[in-house]
C-alpha cells in the first residue's frame, strides 16, 4: 500500500495524457483524416468483417449508441458500409470500403513501426516484471468494469 498514492497518480497522468493522444486527429492515406476511435473502430471491423454493433460494442468496450453514432459517421464519409445480414433481416452487418480498407493497413503500418519502438523498451523489462504489468493492468480493467457497473 506504501506505492498506492505514487502509482495512482503516474495511472492517472498516463490515462489522461492517452485520452488528450486519442483526440488529436491523424492523418491517413495523405488525406483521411481520423481520430483514434475512429481508426481502431475501423481496424476492428475491417479485421472482422461483418461484425454487428452489438459484436462491435463489446470488443470496443462502449456503449451501442456510441457505436451506432461512430459507424453512422464513417459510413457518411465512406469509410464504412451496413449490409442486412444474411442470416437475419433484422441484423446489420458492417463492412469497410475501398477507402476503408487503405486507411485501415496505413494505420496497420503505422501501428507496426511504433510496436518496433515499444518492443525495443519492453525487451528491457524482466519477464517476471512484465508478468506482474500484465496482473495489475488486468485487474485495474476488470476494477473498472466492475466499477462502472456500480454507478
Amino acid at each position: 500500500m506504501k506505492h498506492y498514492k505514487e502509482l495512482a497518480w503516474l495511472m492517472e497522468r498516463i490515462i489522461h495524457k492517452y485520452m488528450q493522444y486519442e483526440k488529436k486527429p491523424q492523418v491517413y492515406c495523405k488525406d483521411i483524416i481520423l481520430t483514434q476511435p475512429e481508426i481502431h473502430t475501423i481496424a476492428i471491423v475491417g479485421d472482422s468483417e461483418g461484425i454487428n454493433i452489438t459484436q462491435l460494442a463489446k470488443v470496443r468496450g462502449i456503449t451501442k449508441g456510441a457505436v451506432s453514432q461512430m459507424v453512422n459517421k464513417l459510413v457518411d464519409r465512406d469509410l464504412m458500409e451496413k449490409r442486412v445480414s444474411p442470416d437475419s433481416d433484422a441484423a446489420i452487418c458492417l463492412y469497410l470500403t475501398k477507402k476503408g480498407k487503405a486507411a485501415r493497413d496505413d494505420h496497420r503500418k503505422m501501428h507496426e513501426n511504433m510496436g518496433t519502438m515499444y518492443e525495443a523498451m519492453l525487451d528491457q523489462i524482466p519477464e517476471s516484471t512484465l508478468d506482474s504489468m500484465r496482473q495489475f493492468l488486468e485487474a485495474f480493467d476488470k476494477a473498472l468494469d466492475d466499477l462502472d457497473k456500480s454507478v
